[in-house]
């Protein structure tokens, strides 16, 4: 059977060139598809969204941390700032037709785990990085830092309520639908599969490198209301005196659950805060994170099914990243924009 693409036929009116309505499905409805398919309605292109409601997805458990200094030698990402300009445009329409906020600017704590952290933390980009602490001052507002801490510019996105947002607008429509994929029934409709991890079991997409990583997160009472993280983080809930701390990595058995065992690696990473005793303790969740083995995104049309393309991969850098990436998407289908090459699947072969 050939399996015709729905591509790039345009009008011309007044002078202006605007391409003709397509038929999208997106399937999956994390934070992913929630974007997804909030943009291209944006657009005015026709969207259907199924969601199964799976377990252990990782946007409805993700504490939406969007941090500007990443990973030991505290990089800034090369696309950070093109990331959070996207995510502003983004979210600020959202938040200014709902009357609900979805994007918290924060200033986050990043404690130091060595001289050598401390020395680089002051030769970042100053856009972001607001002042250094020394140990003294770290103490004084209740962390534990021998070498300091630097304070920085950095954003909580609450994704399970802009999820659920998300989800009442195209349930009001009509237009959200509690159920697996069929073939079957959306011939003829460009299909985007926003299925987080499970991607790596996708008839269509399981060639794709997939790296899933399970994490878990923990909400505690505490009597700490600051931002902070050392790697793992502890970040106050926006409307109650609780916070959120974590998260693992644990790329077996990754849908075992909660465990002990990670919230016991939770407890000895943050020994920058007071010990959280085993009352404190409010909820236990865990979630897949979507990674992939070169920490890129998968974005991209499949080599033959020409009306097939998927919308995943994003990992721990889903908040950061996937508005951004959702406007490059949108626009290579719809205006047939290329994709960044480090984002395009065609970057590998089956």
């Amino acid at each position: 059977m050939i399996v015709v693409q729905l591509r790039l036929p345009t009008n011309s009116m007044n002078g202006q060139t605007h391409p003709l309505k397509q038929k999208f499905v997106i399937v999956g409805h994390g934070l992913a598809g929630a974007v997804l398919s909030q943009l291209l309605n944006e657009m005015q292109q026709p969207v259907v969204v199924l969601d199964a409601e799976m377990a252990d997805s990782a946007s409805r458990v993700s504490a939406g941390l969007i941090n500007p200094f990443i990973g030991p030698k505290l990089n800034v990402p090369e696309d950070f700032s093109l990331c959070m300009s996207e995510n502003q445009k983004f979210f600020k329409k959202r938040e200014e037709i709902c009357g609900q906020n979805f994007l918290e600017r924060i200033n986050l704590h990043r404690v130091f785990g060595s001289r050598i952290q401390r020395e680089r933390w002051d030769q970042l980009n100053d856009l972001y990085r607001i002042k250094t602490l020394t140990m003294a001052e770290c103490s004084q507002i209740g962390i534990h830092a021998p070498y300091g801490a630097g304070q920085s510019n950095a954003w909580k996105l609450e994704s399970l309520p802009f999820i659920q947002y998300s989800k009442t607008l195209f349930q009001s429509e009509g237009n959200y639908q509690i159920a697996p994929f069929d073939p079957d029934k959306w011939k003829g409709w460009e299909v985007i599969f926003c299925d987080g991890f499970r991607g790596a079991q996708n008839q269509w997409f399981n060639y794709l490198p997939f790296s899933p990583a399970q994490g878990d997160v923990l909400t505690v009472k505490t009597e700490i209301h600051l931002n902070i993280s050392n790697g793992t983080w502890h970040l106050r809930e926006s409307k109650s005196e609780n916070a959120r701390i974590g998260s693992t990595w644990k790329h077996t058995n990754i849908e075992s659950g909660p465990t002990l065992a990670s919230m016991e690696e939770i407890f000895s990473k943050i020994d920058y805060l007071p010990k959280i005793e085993e009352n404190q303790i409010i909820t236990h969740e865990s979630g897949v994170r979507s990674s992939t083995s070169d920490r890129q995104p998968f974005l991209g049309t499949h080599p033959e099914m020409k009306n097939y393309h998927i919308f995943n991969g994003f990992g721990s850098r889903g908040c950061t990243t996937i508005a951004l990436s959702a406007r490059q998407l949108a626009a290579n289908l719809i205006k047939g924009t290329p994709l960044p090459e480090k984002k395009d699947i065609q970057r590998f072969s089956q």
